[in-house]
């Protein structure tokens, strides 16, 4: 029997199982910034848009998601490959978006990178569209 999959606020303990989460999942990068400081610093930013789903203590699927204050951003956003095609992933971006928005955020950004067709797909059956006008600069 497959157990219930919940959706619940993600917590600075959550930090480990998280690391391994986004291991599972491929396709995402984890860098030497990803620390727990870091995350429990972008929690503690972000109190009410990163979710966590879980099937039972298990941490299956994850959002990070915040804002600046004029525009959200959705970051990591990842399932377990045991349990995708199941919707835990829109569920996550739509608790996480709808979060923002009422903060009163109305932009949201993803970045995604070019090769991963797969999470192109779904970011636009999420609503979002590419603009390819513009080019990430970082440091």
């Amino acid at each position: 029997m497959k157990q219930p999959v919940y959706l619940h606020p993600l917590q600075e303990d959550d930090y480990t199982e998280l690391i391994k989460l986004w291991e599972a999942a491929g396709q995402i990068d984890i860098r030497e910034t990803d620390t727990r400081e870091t995350f429990a610093r972008f929690l503690k930013r972000n109190p009410t848009s990163n979710f966590g789903a879980y099937a039972g203590t298990s941490l299956i699927g994850a959002v990070l998601a915040g804002h600046d204050g004029w525009r959200g951003y959705l970051y990591h956003m990842a399932v377990h490959p045991d349990y995708r095609e199941r919707g835990i992933a829109s569920q996550l971006v739509n608790v996480a978006i709808g979060n923002i928005h009422h903060d009163g955020i109305s932009k949201i950004h993803i970045l995604v990178k070019r090769e991963n067709l797969i999470a192109q797909q779904f970011w636009e059956a999420c609503g979002f569209r590419l603009r390819d006008g513009l080019f990430d600069f970082s440091t």
